[in-house]
């Protein structure tokens, strides 16, 4: 599905604005649930560790 059902955006309009209609957008349109998880692909969370000192 290329178009969420509960708030009616298109993954073409997500991608145009830069802006998701709603959560259940994530789940509903197919394209960018795999976006998504192209983007996430470790499931891991590899950020930046603080600077010792400062917590």
């Amino acid at each position: 599905m290329n178009k969420c059902p509960y708030c009616g955006t298109s993954y073409n309009e997500i991608l145009q604005t830069g802006f998701v209609g709603c959560s259940r957008c994530y789940s509903e349109i197919e394209a960018l649930k795999e976006a998504v998880k192209e983007m996430h692909k470790n499931k891991t969370y590899r950020g930046r560790k603080p600077k010792s000192g400062n917590v």
